[in-house]
């Protein structure tokens, strides 16, 4: 995106407004799995969503709602990205459709299962989603939502430039840390049910495509930054990024995805 775009979807997301995807749409598989991503969410969900009707918000390009139609499951999506929803649709034609997760186009309890995955940190209002979620769903119904990502083992040297890059920001806590969407859903009608954990095998990563996505800004988390202060900080990391060995061989990914499940009351 050209710097007025970029500008743009700053206000966005520092406004507090859900953030868009628009901007990385013909891209978006390619940096976050592709198809092998929505398995390995669809398998856990799977596990923990009721038989019936299932609703995904943010449902973006379709990956893990057309794994678990797969499976055999019953699911419809929303995203406020047309972009998005124009690979979704060609995933699940006639069931995708734009939607707010604060303000979704779903009669209230008319919904068994519904779920976020890597969604949540992106919403302008998280008590807000969980209350049109409580709306939606039938009592008893089950939300399932994945939060944010635990460490597991030692970084490797390419996780470690990463989270040098990172820490060179003051980016503001995430709001889907475990304790604090236990602690939200509780407070918005919801009992917590079931947790498991998915290994995301799909992050293995090469240095020379971790630098090409640096220099893209693909993840969300980077688009809040202004550009001055961007380029500054990612001179240096690029540099290592390239200097170090096997730039072609993947790293593996060393990360715990926790996938919680509640109950409406």
């Amino acid at each position: 995106p050209d710097a007025g775009r970029r500008a743009a979807r700053r206000r966005a997301v520092t406004a507090g407004r859900s953030v868009v995807f628009d901007d990385i749409a013909d891209r978006y598989d390619d940096t976050r799995g592709g198809p092998r991503r929505g398995r390995e969410i669809a398998a856990a969900l799977d596990r923990v969503l009721p038989a019936g009707r299932l609703v995904e918000v943010g449902i973006g390009t379709g990956l893990v709602a057309a794994a678990l139609a797969e499976l055999g499951r019953p699911v419809v999506g929303f995203d406020l990205s047309v972009p998005m929803l124009r690979y979704a649709a060609a995933r699940l034609p006639g069931r995708v459709a734009v939607g707010d997760a604060m303000r979704l186009p779903v009669p209230s309890g008319a919904v068994d299962g519904a779920y976020l995955v890597h969604v949540l940190h992106l919403v302008g209002d998280v008590g807000a989603t969980l209350d049109e979620l409580h709306r939606t769903l039938r009592p008893g119904g089950v939300l399932s939502v994945t939060v944010r990502p635990t460490p597991r083992g030692a970084d490797t040297d390419l996780h470690q430039l990463m989270h040098r890059l990172q820490s060179g920001f003051r980016l503001p806590e995430r709001p889907d840390r475990e304790d604090l969407v236990v602690a939200a859903a509780e407070r918005h009608g919801f009992e917590p049910a079931e947790r498991i954990e998915v290994h995301r095998d799909h992050l293995l990563m090469t240095p020379r495509e971790v630098a090409a996505r640096i220099e893209d800004r693909s993840w969300s988390w980077m688009w809040a930054i202004p550009d001055d202060a961007w380029r500054a900080a990612i001179m240096p990391v690029l540099a290592d990024l390239r200097a170090l060995p096997d730039q072609d061989r993947p790293r593996p990914g060393n990360e715990l995805v926790p996938v919680l499940a509640f109950r409406r009351r």
